[in-house]
């Protein structure tokens, strides 16, 4: 363990209330409509995992931060659980994932009046494209070095960007990027338009700390508390609360 991780491990647990096995820490970052802080139910994706969890009988302490510092904090196993996540190969090394809960259609962004002939990402290589530091959109995408991508910290920013003219093109889940219009640029929506065919379908996924003795039990209540919630219509209601 370096210093930087045994650092965020003391600062943590300032906060972190030290409570019951039935108490589970989770965390993510802000990513609304999935995971926002200033939602009554803390977003779609949050809202979800903690009705899973509570109908198996856990309690869960949810703290919002900045997405490194949430993945590490699971990672090392400070957390429990990252609430909202996508499968890659190297985050399989240290954490546990559930069965997937969500799906996120990621898909690149212009705007109309911009011609893209595009049928794949390899078509975008005379493009500038806006992507967010941190995220796993789609390996491939990920190591093109043919590919001029400029990162940003939020989406937001990439979207401003976009309007702006600073950048051709900007990446993310469809439903993500059209809260964010609506909530922080309204008067810009109808400016813009999603390419097809999507880059990528993303499962959502909780995972747990491989850390935490209990990894497979939280991951298997989960499991099937999802399924009852499908089965029963309260995984419905709560997804059509979320446009």
């Amino acid at each position: 363990m370096t210093f930087r991780p045994i650092l965020l491990l003391i600062l943590l647990n300032l906060w972190i209330p030290h409570s019951s096995a039935q108490t589970l820490r989770m965390v993510a970052d802000q990513w609304p409509p999935y995971i926002d802080n200033n939602a009554a139910h803390k977003g779609l994706a949050a809202e979800l995992v903690i009705a899973a969890l509570q109908r198996k009988g856990y309690q869960s302490n949810l703290r919002i931060d900045n997405w490194q510092r949430a993945l590490e904090g699971v990672q090392i196993g400070i957390y429990d659980i990252a609430c909202a996540i996508w499968k890659t190969t190297a985050r399989e090394q240290d954490l546990l994932f559930s069965q997937p809960y969500l799906e996120n259609k990621i898909s690149f962004i212009k705007k109309k009046g911009l011609k893209v002939n595009y049928q794949h990402f390899t078509d975008l290589t005379d493009f500038i494209i806006g992507v967010q530091r941190g995220y796993a959109y789609d390996e491939a995408f990920m190591r093109s070095r043919a590919l001029l991508k400029v990162p940003a910290n939020h989406l937001i920013q990439n979207l401003q960007k976009l309007s702006q003219g600073s950048i051709d093109l900007t990446v993310g889940d469809q439903r993500a990027i059209k809260f964010s219009l609506q909530q922080f640029m309204p008067t810009h929506a109808n400016e813009f338009e999603f390419l097809e065919p999507p880059l990528a379908q993303k499962k959502l996924y909780i995972a747990v700390s491989k850390t935490n003795p209990a990894a497979q039990t939280i991951i298997n209540d989960f499991n099937l508390a999802i399924k009852e919630m499908q089965q029963d219509g309260s995984y419905a209601k709560i997804l059509n609360q979320y446009p």
